[in-house]
């Protein structure tokens, strides 16, 4: 069985892996101009929409149409700068 730390090290990665590739998929969709009035589109637009201090960063973008999101790509690197501080804390951890 594994050490607790290493599982919920791997619980953690998973979930900020699984965040990553959900916000990688609504950057690629907007990108291609999914249409938000699409049933399915909109609800993961919805569900997917980052947080609204960061939405200040697409204040001059068009509404519709093939537009790169910036707040989206800033909350991946967030998320990765936070998936390596995590990971770096549960290092320093198993080495004592």
């Amino acid at each position: 069985m594994h050490p607790p730390v290493l599982r919920v090290r791997h619980i953690i990665a998973y979930a900020v892996g699984a965040s990553i590739a959900i916000l990688l998929a609504r950057l690629v969709l907007r990108l291609v101009a999914a249409r938000p009035d699409n049933p399915v589109f909109g609800a993961f637009f919805a569900l997917t929409a980052p947080p609204r201090v960061l939405a200040a960063l697409d204040a001059g973008q068009p509404r519709f149409g093939a537009v790169l999101e910036f707040s989206t790509l800033a909350l991946i690197a967030l998320l990765l700068v936070l998936g390596l501080l995590f990971r770096q804390l549960g290092q320093s951890r198993l080495r004592r």
